[in-house]
């Protein structure tokens, strides 16, 4: 079925992008991360990133918020949107805590999700 093959190719670019983050943020401090506005931006565009795979989940099928609660898909596309328009007030506190408590849940549930089944 093409939405599962979607749904799937999506949760493939929330593990990908995610997996930047950690890369992108290496050893650094938070205080090192506020300070490095490369390292920050890269971060910013990932998270972003991971909101519009949630988006595009969504749109294929609603249920699947419920059905994956680990991908927290509604919780990704509001920071998403939050990320883009709200572009010029973000609290770098904020994405830092994003990235350590929430996107590792996320990259884990999709995985899960890409562990289920053998693409087709």
């Amino acid at each position: 079925m093409k939405e599962d093959r979607l749904f799937r190719r999506y949760c493939e670019h929330i593990v990908e992008w995610g997996e930047r983050i950690p890369r992108f943020i290496g050893s650094k401090s938070y205080t090192e991360f506020v300070s490095d506005e490369l390292t920050y931006v890269a971060v910013w565009k990932c998270v972003e990133v991971l909101g519009e795979a949630s988006s595009r989940i969504l749109k294929l099928d609603q249920t699947y918020a419920d059905r994956y609660p680990a991908l927290q898909l509604k919780s990704a596309y509001a920071m998403r949107n939050r990320l883009t328009h709200g572009y010029s007030d973000i609290d770098l506190g904020i994405l830092w805590t994003t990235v350590f408590n929430f996107v590792p849940i996320m990259v884990d549930g999709a995985r899960a999700v890409l562990a289920e089944a053998p693409d087709e």
